[in-house]
């Protein structure tokens, strides 16, 4: 009980002796106020939207809202003027969004590169080079058709 007792005294010094600190009051006084923004934000929005929504910052009245992908900076984009207006008490003037992916590691790859011509368009090209009157255009159309590889029947 004693060990119990010792252990909180402990946690509760670390906690005061942090937030003792202005520097530490500062960032955690910062990271209150961007989550309460964050929670108003996400609020202005439709319940699709609000979870891609991953932090909002403000300076000098201007939010700065980062979302999850591209796709959802772009849909967004579209309501930004009425997250100014929604969020005007809070001193924004203007809204800009920022697409910040959390998983790059995870990203669809294609399970083969695909700079391998078919048969079919190897034909074509060759057909466009031996017809087209320009020497360069032709060349470039001969040295695509040369990407054209059977594909390997073991792989």
């Amino acid at each position: 009980m004693a060990r119990q007792r010792a252990s909180r005294t402990r946690a509760a010094h670390v906690r005061d002796l942090l937030t003792a600190s202005p520097a530490v009051a500062h960032c955690l006084e910062l990271q209150r106020r961007e989550d309460g923004l964050l929670a108003q934000v996400r609020d202005l929005l439709a319940p699709a939207a609000r979870p891609h929504c991953i932090q909002a910052t403000t300076t000098d009245g201007e939010l700065t809202v980062t979302v999850d992908s591209a796709a959802w900076a772009t849909r967004l984009r579209y309501l930004a003027p009425d997250l100014a207006r929604g969020l005007a008490g809070a001193g924004v003037r203007a809204v800009k969004l920022r697409a910040r992916p959390q998983d790059l590691g995870t990203r669809r790859q294609t399970p083969q590169r695909l700079d391998r011509l078919t048969s079919a368009a190897s034909q074509h090209l060759l057909a466009a080079a031996d017809y087209t009157t320009d020497a360069g255009i032709a060349d470039v159309f001969r040295r695509l058709a040369a990407r054209h590889r059977e594909p390997d029947p073991l792989a």
